[in-house]
């Protein structure tokens, strides 16, 4: 591309529809903030309203589409009427959602070539977005998705639009790994650690105002962890491990920093049941969702993660190391790829709340170590994951796609 060019145009997609918002729409922010928009102008996609929509507005044209709705019937059905209409049910449905997708792809196709997209940048996963993979193939649009998780099979589907992308960008090599052994052709696979700029996770309000704001007295340790309140994401483990630390230092605090969706209520009901059974009402915040993240990091002495599934990258991780804060994270997926064992702070088998509550209290009883292993982990952040070298790779691939000679 020359310097008299007009920038190309890129369409990131993000495909989150249940209200929360995570990772992967940070890790798209700090890419689009930092696109070099002299060769690459973003437009992002999302299939809802959400709180950093503003941020995205501030750095590139948003775009809010309503999202892909198969038609559903029941085949669940009983005695012999529902056996005989079953299977006809079912070939209708599939029959219906196979037209329906074609539409929506053709409409999709029809859009790109209007809005003249250069290249589609898919944020999620192979095992979505097909629709946009689709539309993108009838353009003649080259197409690249990120793989932010890997708790699904790859279909034959999957497998053979996978092949047709121009690149896939695991966030840790263990998923590079498992995409393999799950039948993905590595050809176009590279994997590249999204990164971070430590200077842009500021703090606002220091320890002491927070503390006074949450009713932690200055004598008490606190704990944390941070992730939306889901199952797999291991709350429960930590509530868990906290019947274990107060026994030893009573006086502990630990803040659950994260949103919830309706359809995880009741795994929020059985935290707040398992807080009361402990006798945990003291020890415990459930804080919400929260737009200033770095202040109750900055509060705390240690930064638990506690996914009890291998959890993709967790950029969670990063952002505690960043802030100088010993992690004790699962021992599976990218948290070992970015938690040097006893370095930068420490790992344990995932769902093992024993484990967990001892090296919290380890690290809560030597607090000059707790400091070190912070020390270490910003230094790990800013050798290992600097943001810069991410976008540059990322717009580096582009070049290649866009202009392979």
């Amino acid at each position: 591309m020359n310097s008299t060019s007009s920038p190309r145009r890129i369409l990131y997609c993000e495909n989150n529809t249940d209200g929360t918002i995570g990772g992967s729409h940070y890790c798209l922010l700090n890419l689009v903030e930092r696109l070099d928009t002299r060769r690459y102008a973003p437009v992002t996609m999302f299939y809802q309203e959400h709180a950093l929509i503003p941020k995205f507005s501030a750095v590139s044209e948003v775009v809010v589409r309503p999202p892909h709705a198969p038609w559903k019937v029941s085949t669940a059905m009983t005695g012999a009427l529902g056996r005989l209409l079953k299977l006809p049910l079912l070939l209708v449905r599939r029959s219906v959602n196979f037209w329906k997708l074609m539409a929506l792809v053709r409409e999709e196709a029809r859009w790109l070539r209007e809005q003249r997209i250069a290249l589609v940048h898919l944020n999620n996963a192979v095992t979505r977005h097909h629709d946009w993979m689709l539309a993108a193939m009838m353009s003649g649009i080259p197409c690249v998705s990120h793989e932010r998780g890997m708790n699904e099979p790859y279909t034959a589907v999957d497998r053979f639009l996978a092949r047709r992308l121009a690149l896939i960008v695991p966030m840790a090599r263990w998923m590079r790994d498992e995409m393999v052994a799950r039948g993905v052709p590595p050809d176009n696979i590279r994997v590249m650690y999204d990164g971070l700029d430590p200077s842009r996770l500021v703090v606002t309000r220091e320890a002491s105002a927070m503390r006074q704001e949450w009713n932690v007295g200055p004598e008490q340790p606190v704990i944390g962890i941070v992730g939306n309140i889901r199952a797999w994401k291991g709350q429960e483990v930590v509530v868990r491990a906290m019947s274990d630390i107060v026994k030893h230092r009573p006086n502990v605090v630990c803040f659950f920093v994260g949103a919830s969706t309706p359809g995880d209520q009741p795994y929020v009901d059985k935290l707040n049941a398992l807080v009361r059974d402990f006798g945990l009402e003291a020890n415990v915040r459930f804080t919400g969702y929260q737009n200033r993240v770095p202040d109750f990091v900055n509060m705390m002495s240690v930064v638990i993660h506690a996914s009890v599934e291998p959890e993709p990258f967790g950029m969670v991780v990063l952002e505690a190391m960043a802030l100088r804060k010993p992690v004790v994270g699962s021992a599976a997926g990218g948290v070992i790829e970015m938690v040097v064992e006893g370095v930068t702070g420490y790992t344990f088998p995932p769902g093992d709340p024993r484990v967990l509550a001892a090296r919290v209290l380890e690290l809560i009883a030597a607090p000059e170590k707790a400091c070190a292993m912070g020390e270490a982990g910003y230094r790990r952040v800013v050798q290992d994951f600097p943001l810069d070298r991410y976008v540059s790779d990322i717009q580096e691939a582009y070049d290649r796609i866009l202009d392979p000679k």
